[in-house]
């Protein structure tokens, strides 16, 4: 019998003692995918072989004709069976047959799919090899020629139109076979996979070739939708040619079948770090996953995410240029942390910065951009609602995301909520129809965002108070005009070129800061904590926790520079200067206090300085009496043995203003007796910070039988800007 050669027989190299691989069974073909198989990388990386020596493919054609192929080099000592899929014993035994027929293999080792050892096959072998007549025997029993099938069956066929067909057997009143028929089904469509995704659903991952630009499609579809109209428009949208016909029906129990055999893959509709690798928005995936993934919730922008130019064209194009120039750096410091916060458990937060409309914010952004993707694909603006941004930050999980000038908001109201709802890292709930309530969406997620205002006066300009939990989410950083120009003349020359370079040159310094930080994940956390330390140390003691909190999101970009040296080529003076002096002018306009303590006392102040005059009774009287038309209470001057101006307040009257401040009761309280606004009253337990009237007042005040708040306007230190 003449043999042929297995696929890639002819690429083993004939050198006894090199080990040689085998890969064997129903998945084979698929593992291997052309050198780029997930798990092909796998292997190899857990066997430190060379991805690119390509291995034999023993996948079910060659497993059912076996013995009439050469499956390794006829010198070849050492040989690795390793499984992907099913693989009989009956198919091992003719594997081993084969090996000790046409071979002189002395260690033959039967592996797992990351090369963990099943079986020890080298006896086998040497028996078989010892008793021919007996293998020769086997050898028919195991590979018999197969019965001619009798029953309808899909199976790939090549033809005018190449893919799945169903095919009926056609038999004479004595049995005998004459024919068949053929009706065509669909282009040719595999299983590779089966999972769960994160809400429990079960999928099979589907492999296809793209009709028109024939490029392989990988998908997971839910098994719930496999056979109705969903699935099968789902595989048209996305270039497979299907039939109409009414066979159809019979490719769901067709790939029930090939399933039963696939491997387990890893369903996600989240973006980021699964299983040690990092899946990005248009679905590639970068590093080698312990188990394969598949992604199932395509960002709006996913197309934007490729590569255009080298890592050198991007460091000579533009981080050459960019370098000492604080604010562009800063950007770029934003979008290299996003994928540290969940390596090393932090919160997201964002930057935001403002100044005049020629200063450059757009360019900033375009060259942040430039680390993932396409700046003109994938940039987002302030034009749009809290609930569309949500879901982009999903499908960006453990990425980046830039909003361009705050004031293409059209709702001042999304604003604020966009404020809280991206730094909150989850969705909305939201009820199902079955009863229930959906997964959340959650993501970590760093962002850039630019305007002419800073977010707080933007929206007080429009009559709404920011908390301050907001502001040390979302820096508000002043934009510092680039002051290193280079070659260039001028401002305008220095931007136009950055902007066209991003243009010409992106996408790939993210995966190579990606791919570095999946490999030096230790390194990343001890670098991270050591900065943070130095950052808190820096900090006046009286620092509040609002801003010890943004000194470490500082740390972050700081390790995010630091670490990234490599890539972008700067230094570690030049990346800390920088970082120092964003943070610096942060803080100028934030304070070192707490900010949410200075807005209450803000708030109290400035309402006691509005109202003195108009809703307080004057102690002692005015010589010209005031019409008060509602009155609040009593305002008590400064002198006559008062040392300090003060307000006795009506319970209600201040009550209702704190309910109107939105600001929690308890809150105030603790924030004006901290400040010695208010003091304790004798009835603390039953009425908190309540007072009775000193007898030396009961009859200025007409206060008999009642209680006041005794409230003092606090006293501010005056501070340069």
């Amino acid at each position: 019998m003449k043999m042929k050669n297995a696929p890639f027989l002819e690429d083993q190299n004939n050198t006894p003692f090199d080990e040689m691989l085998i890969l064997a069974g129903t998945e084979a073909w698929q593992a291997w995918g052309k050198g780029e198989g997930q798990y092909w990388h796998l292997l190899t990386e857990s066997l430190e072989s060379d991805y690119k020596q390509k291995p034999v493919i023993l996948d079910r054609k060659q497993l059912n004709s076996v013995q009439s192929l050469r499956i390794a080099p006829k010198e070849k000592k050492y040989i690795k069976i390793v499984q992907f899929g099913k693989l009989t014993e009956d198919q091992l035994d003719s594997i081993c047959i084969n090996l000790a027929k046409n071979t002189q293999a002395e260690i033959v080792a039967h592996c797992n799919n990351i090369g963990d050892l099943i079986a020890n096959l080298s006896d086998r072998v040497e028996r078989i090899r010892s008793g021919e007549s007996v293998a020769e025997k086997v050898q028919a029993i195991i590979n018999p020629e197969p019965d001619n099938k009798t029953l309808p069956y899909i199976e790939y066929r090549e033809g005018k139109l190449n893919g799945l067909y169903y095919v009926i057997p056609k038999f004479d009143t004595n049995g005998v076979n004459y024919g068949e028929k053929l009706t065509w089904l669909c282009d040719d469509l595999r299983i590779i996979g089966r999972g769960i995704g994160n809400t429990g659903e079960f999928f099979y991952i589907f492999e296809w070739l793209h009709a028109l630009n024939k490029k392989q499609v990988q998908e997971a579809i839910p098994i719930s939708e496999l056979g109705k109209a969903q699935a099968w428009d789902h595989f048209k949208r996305n270039g497979l040619r299907m039939s109409s016909c009414e066979q159809l029906k019979y490719l769901v129990e067709y790939f029930h079948l090939q399933a039963e055999n696939s491997l387990e893959w890893s369903v996600t509709n989240m973006t980021g770090w699964h299983n040690g690798a990092y899946l990005l928005p248009n679905g590639e995936i970068i590093g080698t996953p312990t188990k394969p993934i598949i992604f199932t919730n395509k960002s709006a922008n996913s197309g934007g995410y490729d590569t255009k130019g080298t890592l050198a064209s991007w460091q000579q194009e533009i981080a050459y240029y960019v370098n000492k120039n604080t604010s562009m750096m800063l950007g770029i410091a934003t979008a290299l942390a996003s994928p540290l916060l969940r390596v090393i458990n932090a919160k997201s937060f964002g930057v935001h910065l403002f100044n005049s409309s020629s200063k450059g914010k757009t360019t900033t952004l375009n060259i942040a951009n430039s680390l993932y993707g396409n700046p003109d694909l994938i940039d987002l603006s302030w034009n749009t609602t809290p609930t569309a941004l949500s879901n982009e930050a999903a499908a960006r999980n453990d990425g980046f995301i830039t909003l361009d000038e705050l004031g293409q908001a059209k709702k001042i109201f999304d604003v604020e909520n966009i404020a809280y709802s991206l730094f909150n890292e989850k969705g909305r709930a939201r009820g199902l129809k079955e009863g229930g309530n959906d997964e959340l969406s959650r993501w970590k997620i760093t962002a850039l965002s630019t305007g002419e205002k800073d977010v707080e006066g933007f929206l007080k300009s429009k009559g709404i108070d920011i908390n301050a939990g907001q502001l040390i989410r979302l820096l508000n950083v002043p934009l510092i005009e680039a002051n290193h120009l280079y070659s260039f003349t001028n401002n305008k020359e220095h931007a136009d070129h950055l902007n066209e370079a991003s243009l010409n040159h992106y996408g790939v310094i993210g995966r190579e800061w990606i791919a570095y930080i999946a490999e030096n994940e230790s390194e990343i956390k001890a670098t991270y904590q050591r900065y943070k330390q130095e950052w808190l140390a820096r900090l006046p003691e009286e620092a509040a926790a609002q801003v010890q909190r943004v000194a470490a999101n500082f740390a972050i970009l700081e390790t995010a520079l630091q670490m990234a040296k490599h890539l972008t080529l700067w230094n570690e003076a030049d990346n800390r200067e920088c970082l120092i002096k964003s943070f610096n002018d942060w803080l100028a306009d934030f304070g070192s206090g707490d900010r949410e303590e200075f807005k209450i006392i803000e708030y109290f102040n400035g309402w006691l300085e509005e109202s003195a005059e108009s809703c307080f009774i004057q102690i002692p009287e005015p010589a010209i009496p005031k019409m008060i038309p509602k009155i609040l209470g009593y305002r008590i001057l400064e002198g006559n043995g008062i040392d300090r101006e003060h307000f006795y307040i009506y319970t209600k009257s201040f009550t209702d203003k704190i309910s109107e401040s939105g600001y929690p009761k308890k809150l105030v309280f603790e924030v004006m007796e901290r400040n010695k606004m208010i003091r304790q009253g004798k009835e603390q337990k039953t009425r908190p910070y309540q007072h009775k009237a000193p007898t030396s007042l009961e009859k200025k005040i007409n206060s008999k039988g009642k209680r006041f708040y005794i409230v003092y306007p606090a006293l501010i230190d005056d501070e340069e800007d």
